[in-house]
């Protein structure tokens, strides 16, 4: 079985593509949006209003629905000058004490993203603006977007454990340990590849 192979990582996994894809298209109209209200603006006169406060919009919840994917492919950034020197088992060691790090950073900015929106939805807070968009709405794409960040550290750690169960030390450091330079340079072939076969289609 592949590290990937449970059911909870599938929907994980399924869920963080669809995210990522849609968040690109998102943000792809939000960028056409801003160009035609800025074109609108030097050649016509006129502006739509609102494209830049949609565009914050946006950003917000594209970057909160973003970190699971990042999480997922092992993208994000981490000092390795000891770890890449240490043996196998230390190094899930600290791939799960990382983990637990994440999941007590994103547990509170959860509480208090909570916090705001529950806010906003006791006071029906309105944007000051001309749109006078009903904070809640924004805000909770933007909290659901952390809370499936906090699910998906919480399926990994729990998948990484039952690795660690059947001492499969190293699908766990597959699951959460950091791309090692030779992965790197795999998936970075893998990506050329498969750009020249496009181009040569």
């Amino acid at each position: 079985m592949q590290p990937d192979d449970t059911p909870s990582l599938r929907l994980i996994n399924r869920i963080a593509r669809a995210s990522a894809w849609m968040g690109g298209i998102a943000l792809m109209g939000s960028a056409l949006m801003i160009s035609i209200d800025l074109l609108l603006r030097r050649l016509l006169g006129f502006s739509m209003g609102g494209a830049d406060e949609i565009a914050g919009y946006v950003l917000a919840i594209v970057s909160a629905w973003a970190f699971p994917i990042a999480l997922l492919r092992r993208s994000h950034l981490r000092v390795d000058i000891l770890y890449s020197r240490l043996s196998l088992k230390p190094r899930v060691g600290l791939d799960l004490l990382a983990l637990a790090g994440m999941a007590l950073f994103v547990g509170t900015l959860l509480f208090h993203v909570g916090g705001v929106l529950w806010d906003s939805i006791a006071y029906r807070s309105i944007s000051t603006t001309p749109l006078q968009v009903p904070q809640w709405i924004p805000q909770s794409l933007w909290f659901a977007g952390y809370l499936f960040f906090a699910s998906t550290i919480l399926v990994l750690g729990y998948n990484s454990l039952m690795q660690l169960r059947q001492q499969r030390w190293a699908a766990a450091n597959a699951l959460i340990g950091i791309n090692s330079v030779e992965e790197e340079i795999e998936e970075e072939s893998r990506s050329s590849r498969g750009a020249t076969t496009r181009e040569g289609r």
